[in-house]
């Protein structure tokens, strides 16, 4: 199907200009390692035949303003610290910590406890409460001054709050803003718009799940956007998705199935544009995992496997591939030899209790594989909730001498609470080793180098462990009993990390 009319207007084709932005930004911090560079000539994607598995309708409720985005990583790779999940538009870890030798601790610098969020009475979360801290994907954001004289994280949380905290002491700056429904996703800040942040909730609880911006300095609620929308595929309005600033707007995949191109200014949000699609042959939706971006191009997948490359300025699909499963895990664009690709993966949910969980390498340009890896996952029960197996924190690319790898998880790979990391060579998909853990993660490794050039890793799993790995030879360095359970994923900076547990806790530690 193709672009129909929407509420007011359909934006067909790229003849407009390009909107320009002078926006005063501060100069790249000498920390900071981004990927992206504003020398990046991205290249153009013709529309593939695959692009017809997908049925879709653009729709335009305001036309006054272009749908044209200046797509320069301009925000992203000018300013240290985390604005968005995994720091970037490719989702591939915008800034490595900073180590000056192998660490052999793992120190607890500090402790923030978090409100603990009251139990539901609604039937989506009936009699269950998600208690504090933070769960799936739950990645902070890192704000640091232009002065580097503050670092401020921001961190929402399954109480329902977003906390503003000082990184140094882990006392609250700001008076936390309370939502009143669980944040189970991360959250998103504004560069532009200095105390303004983005959050989705990820539960249907005593308020309206949706996209709410907020002024966290003055705790207020600046505006709100329904996840039940009319224009649904699917009834269920969660956010888990982090969103991403793309010119002057904000991309939003939700869990109703819609990519929302929303204008973003100091007042809040407002809809420009939907993107609204189903699959022939797959009656699944929602969008769960980040939006990766690569120029002016939007890759998205979702809970039935789907994996769409979009146009953003027209919201037109480019290509499609069938994933098999729920694919939660946010895609990773790289760059390699001047040419994108993308990493993604799939859990075991839809195949049933067994399954497959599939690691795959694809060309951005044509959504073609290049390989893929398959190993054998379950599921597991407690009670009436299900655990999905497979892969569900997002890779992580490799750095100095393991430039030539990327890194990834599988839960309950054995029958049981089990878990296992492996090392790929970016090339060929060769298993280049793996290492078994005490338990199973959803959480979403991070890098750090060493002044040797070492690349070392740093994960979290469910019943509170964090590893710190050598990337090399996956040998665990050493290993330490931390939180009650890490679903949520960490940030680096310098040699510490910031890592939220389920149950009430924040934590920087520290490796030495």
């Amino acid at each position: 199907m193709g672009v129909v009319l929407g509420v007011s207007l359909i934006l067909i084709g790229c003849s407009e200009k390009e909107i320009k932005r002078d926006i005063d930004l501060q100069k790249k911090d000498t920390i900071a390692s981004s990927s992206i560079s504003k020398t990046i000539e991205f290249v153009h994607i013709e529309r593939q035949q695959s692009a017809d598995s997908v049925e879709y309708k653009v729709i335009i409720p305001d036309s006054s303003i272009s749908g044209i985005g200046n797509f320069s990583p301009i925000f992203y790779d000018t300013l240290p610290g985390y604005y968005t999940f995994r720091g970037t538009p490719f989702r591939d870890q915008k800034q490595m910590g900073e180590l000056d030798s192998l660490p052999t601790q793992i120190h607890i610098d500090w402790v923030f406890r978090t409100s603990i969020g009251a139990g539901s009475t609604g039937a989506d979360g009936s009699h269950r409460s998600w208690g504090g801290g933070a769960g799936w994907t739950g990645q902070p954001n890192l704000i640091i001054s232009p002065d580097k004289t503050r670092m401020n994280i921001l961190q929402g949380s399954l109480c329902g709050k977003v906390y503003s905290l000082d990184y140094g002491t882990g006392k609250e700056i700001d008076s936390a803003f309370d939502t009143k429904i669980p944040i189970k996703g991360s959250i998103s800040s504004d560069p532009e718009y200095p105390g303004i942040v983005y959050v989705g909730q990820g539960i249907r609880y005593t308020q309206e799940c949706g996209a709410r911006a907020i002024n966290i300095k003055k705790n207020t609620l600046l505006s709100f956007l329904s996840g039940d929308d009319k224009h649904s595929k699917r009834y269920w309005g969660a956010l888990d998705s982090s969103p991403l600033i793309w010119g002057q707007f904000l991309l939003w995949p939700a869990e109703n199935g819609i990519l929302y191109k929303l204008i973003r200014s100091e007042k809040g949000l407002k809809i420009h544009s939907k993107f609204v699609y189903t699959v022939k042959g797959n009656n699944h939706l929602g969008i769960e995992s980040s939006i990766a971006v690569y120029g002016q191009y939007g890759i998205i997948t979702d809970n039935g496997g789907s994996i769409i490359c979009v146009d953003l300025n027209t919201l037109q699909p480019m290509w499609y591939s069938n994933n098999t499963d729920d694919t939660d895990a946010t895609p990773v664009i790289s760059i390699e030899d001047g040419k994108p690709f993308v990493y993604t993966g799939c859990e075991v949910d839809k195949q049933g209790k067994q399954g497959f969980a599939l690691f795959r390498k694809l060309d951005v340009v044509n959504g073609k594989e290049i390989w893929r890896f398959s190993l054998a996952c379950h599921s597991i029960a407690n009670g009436s909730y299900i655990y999905n197996g497979g892969m569900l924190g997002t890779p992580l690319l490799g750095k100095s001498n393991c430039s030539s790898m990327i890194f990834t998880s599988f839960s309950q790979y054995k029958p049981g609470n089990t878990g296992l990391f492996a090392a790929f060579d970016k090339i060929t998909g060769k298993v280049l080793w793996q290492t078994p853990l005490s338990a199973y993660t959803w959480s979403s490794p991070i890098g750090y180098i060493t002044k040797q050039g070492q690349f070392i890793i740093l994960l979290g799993d469910v019943i509170g462990n964090l590893y710190v790995i050598d990337g090399q030879s996956g040998n665990i360095i050493t290993q330490k009993r931390v939180g009650q359970n890490f679903e949520s994923s960490p940030i680096a900076y310098g040699n510490t990390a910031i890592i939220a547990s389920r149950g009430n806790s924040f934590f920087r530690i520290s490796l030495r």
